[in-house]
C-alpha cells in the first residue's frame, strides 16, 4: 500500500506551501504513481506563486508486485560512502528485526524465510538488468538517486508499456483559452485513463497528458483521425 503525507516546503521566493510526499510506493495498487516516476512529477513540489520546482529529499520504498522491485530510494545519488554505510547498516538492522517478526508469526509449518539482506547496487541499473532483474538479486534494493530508479524501471516495462505523453499548447492564449484547453485535456485524459501536468511559463502554456504508450498513441491517433 502507497502512504504519503503533506509536507511543506519554503520557496525562495518566500512562499511557504504544502505537497504531498509519498514514503510508500506501491505501483501494482496504484498504477498512476509509476507514470508519475517515469514523467518526473513524484514527489515533486511545485510552488503555486513562482512556479520553482523542487523534489523532495525524503527517501522513499518503491514496490513493484508485478516486477518483482522491491527498493528502498534515496532521491540524491549524491552520497558520501560514509553516509551509504551508515544507511545501508541501519536498514540491515530494521530489514533484520523486521524478518526475525515475520518468523516469529508465521505458522512453523511453513518453509523457511529467504533471510538475504538489502545491499547497496554498485554497477548502474542497465548493466544490473540487462535480462531484467538478477534471479539472485536480493528482496530489498538500494537505490541512490530517483533518476537511476527510473532508468531502472523503464528497463523492465514492455514497450507498450513505457511513458507516452503528448502536448497541447496555447502559447499566447488568454485566461479562457487556457481554462478551455485545460478542460478538454482534462477531458481526454479521463478518457484514456491518463494524467495531465501544467507548464504555466511566461512566454507559454502546455498540458501534458501522459500515461501507457499503448494508451496515449490510441489517443494521438483518435485526434489525428478525420473528421
Amino acid at each position: 500500500m502507497s502512504r504519503s503525507s503533506n509536507v511543506t516546503f519554503a520557496c525562495p521566493c518566500g512562499t511557504q506551501f504544502s505537497s504531498t510526499v509519498y514514503s510508500a510506493v506501491n505501483v501494482t495498487l496504484e498504477p498512476a504513481l509509476l507514470y508519475r516516476l517515469l514523467f518526473g512529477t513524484l514527489n515533486l513540489a511545485s510552488c503555486p506563486n513562482c512556479g520553482r520546482k523542487a523534489e523532495s529529499a525524503q527517501p522513499f520504498v518503491y514496490h513493484d508486485m508485478k516486477r518483482g522491485l522491491f527498493a528502498y530510494v534515496s532521491p540524491s545519488a549524491d552520497v558520501s560512502d560514509e553516509t551509504r554505510e551508515t544507511l545501508l547498516k541501519n536498514l540491515r538492522r530494521v530489514y533484520t528485526q523486521a524478518v526475525e517478526e515475520s518468523e516469529r508469526l508465521a505458522s512453523r509449518s511453513n518453509p523457511p524465510v529467504d533471510l538475504s539482506r538489502p545491499t547497496i547496487r554498485r554497477r548502474t541499473p542497465a548493466e544490473d538488468l540487462q535480462a531484467r532483474i538478477e534471479p539472485d538479486a536480493p528482496p530489498m534494493q538500494v537505490i541512490f538517486g530517483t533518476d537511476r530508479l527510473v532508468t531502472l524501471v523503464d528497463s523492465l516495462l514492455e514497450p507498450e508499456e513505457k511513458l507516452g505523453k503528448v502536448a497541447f499548447n496555447a502559447h499566447g492564449a488568454g485566461p479562457a483559452e487556457r481554462t478551455r484547453l485545460l478542460d478538454v485535456a482534462k477531458q481526454l485524459a479521463e478518457q484514456a485513463a491518463c494524467q495531465i501536468e501544467i507548464e504555466d511559463e511566461p512566454d507559454g502554456y502546455t498540458i501534458w497528458v501522459y500515461g501507457p504508450r499503448i494508451r496515449i498513441n490510441t489517443l494521438v491517433k483518435a485526434l489525428n483521425a478525420p473528421a
